[in-house]
């Protein structure tokens, strides 16, 4: 079976707005841009994953309800919009914790590459956090930031690596389709 591209979403800030540990999913609401974004890398054959850090429910900030509540909208304003996420992985520790599994560490994103035959030379992860841009490149992936940061705030493992930094939904996506390998 032949490899295809992904799309690595974040979720908190980059699909929907970031509400600092989102409660109340009715004020869920997306990126601007976002759902028209989404649809257009859908269309080009890109595969949607969502990989997500949510700490707050592992620090007791929200609760397991408060979660799946969110997670539910988010997947209402998904099938609204006719976008298809083929997998939601979510991280639930600490950052204290030190698992491999909470961005930039990389085991979601390879465990849903081997099971879902991803070519990660052919992916990307966007995201609004250096962490997101940094899991893209430690997976050989290419890592696009999101939003505002500044590129002197580039952690210093990611100088000089294949990262981008788009303030918008609409850049990133002219930015993907200029650079698609088929």
């Amino acid at each position: 079976m032949m490899k295809r591209p992904a799309i690595f979403l974040d979720r908190d800030g980059t699909l929907i707005e970031d509400l600092h540990y989102p409660k109340d999913p009715e004020k869920v609401k997306w990126v601007s841009g976002a759902p028209q974004a989404l649809k257009e890398l859908q269309n080009l054959g890109f595969l949607l994953f969502v990989v997500s850090n949510q700490s707050g429910v592992g620090r007791g900030i929200i609760t397991d309800s408060e979660f799946r509540s969110v997670h539910e909208r988010v997947c209402k304003l998904l099938k609204e919009s006719g976008i298809e996420i083929l997998e939601f992985a979510y991280c639930f520790h600490k950052p204290e914790d030190l698992c491999k599994c909470r961005k930039p560490e990389t085991k979601l994103i390879l465990d849903l590459a081997k099971t879902h035959s991803i070519d990660l030379s052919r992916s990307y992860t966007v995201g609004d956090k250096w962490s997101d841009v940094l899991l893209g490149v430690r997976v050989g992936a290419n890592g696009i930031l999101l939003g505002s940061a500044q590129p002197e705030q580039n952690p210093p493992d990611l100088e000089r690596q294949n990262q981008s930094n788009f303030p918008t939904w609409a850049e990133v996506v002219a930015f993907i389709r200029r650079s698609k390998i088929n």
